[in-house]
């Protein structure tokens, strides 16, 4: 795992949102500021979604639920003290992708008391999309 931002792996998640009909913004990597969402990604599908994605990237580990609730704490807190403090809002999805060259992206959605994964989109447009959480 690195640290590091990498945009080509940012460049990807946001095409592969724009795909599915999504408006992103990238968050700049200014450091810390709190006029800013803790997010990579500001994903938006009109004005009743918003997604925070914070990306991530993996060796070659298999990725599970409790794996990401271990190697992100951080990030879990982050984006549970931004759901606190707009709680009275609907629509937003708080998201961990974590992306490895074996997998490709797994997407993780933090709630206020749990992480679930999620499905994830592909470049493959569906006639029909899903209804429901997707990433």
């Amino acid at each position: 795992m690195t640290s590091r931002r990498s945009t080509l792996i940012e460049q990807g998640a946001k095409e592969l949102l724009q795909v599915h009909g999504f408006t992103v913004r990238v968050i700049p990597p200014v450091g810390f500021d709190k006029r800013l969402p803790p997010a990579h990604l500001v994903a938006s599908h009109g004005p009743d979604e918003t997604r925070y994605i914070k990306i991530r990237k993996i060796s070659h580990l298999p990725i599970a639920v409790d794996m990401i609730a271990i190697k992100y704490t951080g990030d879990i807190m982050m984006f549970r003290k931004h759901i606190a403090r707009h709680a009275g809002e609907t629509g937003l999805h708080y998201e961990i992708w974590v992306y490895s060259l074996s997998y490709g992206f797994r997407c993780f959605e933090v709630q206020k008391d749990s992480v679930k994964e999620i499905p994830k989109l592909s470049f493959y447009c569906p006639a029909n999309p899903p209804t429901g959480g997707f990433a």
